[in-house]
This record gives C-alpha cells, structure tokens and sequence, in this order.
C-alpha cells in the first residue's frame, strides 16, 4: 500500500526576514532527498521568485534551449528535461553565498507524473503514492523533529 507524505523540518527565521532556516543550518539532509528521487525523474520544474534575477538566469542555462519558462505576478517558473548538468548543479551547487538554498520550490516528475516537490527553499515536501520502505527512508536522513502527516 501506498501513502501520500507531507513533511516539513524544524526551522528558524532570522530578525527581520522570513526565509525558513532549517534548525540544522545545513541542507544535508535536502540533497539527499533529492538525489533519491531525481533519479527516478525526467521532468524538472524550478520556481524562484521574480527578484530573484541572478538564480533565474543561472537556472535557464542549466536548461540551455529546451526549457519552458512562465511568469507569474510573483515567481518564475522553470521547467524541463532532467539532464545531468542540472542533476549535478541541483547536488551540489544548491546554495547562495550566504549559505541559503537557492530555489524556492522544485518539482520532480516522470512522464509527467508527480514524484517530489520540495517547497519553502527546502523545508516543506510532498511526496504523493509512497512506499513505507521510502517513508523509512525519508525519516532516516532528516532532522529529529521533522513533522510528518502520512495519509491514504
């Protein structure tokens, strides 16, 4: 039987700012949630919000010219085929200067099916139809006081 999992880590916000920073300061244990299921995707969709120009333009040419791209009110949206430039830059390139995630929101699917999407620059995910083993796994690499809602 498959699940349906929301969760979000415990996180902090520094004085006058409303970025969520996971309790750990570190995104450890987002890298390792994305590296288990970009694997299993081919779709990737990236949104930042439109101030955000620098991660914008850094984010579309990982993409080169096979990306669609939409702007809303507020965010920009970034989507398209996985390749292993963007899966390497996602791994390990995912941090600002000042030590911050990068994206406000990232959308894995395969053929267009929803895998993962990690939210609040990765402190709040959905994960729908997952297996228990993957549950287990979801709680095995985050933070201690990671808050999860499992439901059918």
């Amino acid at each position: 039987m498959n699940y349906q999992l929301h969760f979000t880590v415990p996180t902090f916000t520094e004085e006058f700012n409303v970025f969520p920073i996971p309790e750990t300061e570190n995104y450890d244990y987002w890298v390792l949630l994305m590296r288990k299921f970009i694997e299993q995707s081919n779709i990737i969709e990236i949104q930042c919000w439109n101030d955000e120009k620098d991660i914008i333009k850094e984010t579309t040419l990982l993409f080169k010219d096979s990306y669609e791209r939409v702007n809303e009110r507020n965010t920009t949206h970034i989507k398209g085929s996985k390749t292993e430039e963007i899966t390497n830059h996602l791994l390990y390139k995912n941090v600002k200067t000042n030590g911050r995630l990068k994206w406000f929101s990232i959308s894995l699917s395969k053929n267009e099916i929803p895998l993962f999407d990690s939210e609040h620059w990765g402190t709040e995910f959905f994960v729908p139809d997952i297996s228990e083993e993957d549950i287990a796994y979801i709680k095995s690499v985050t933070p201690k006081e990671t808050n999860f809602h499992q439901y059918k």
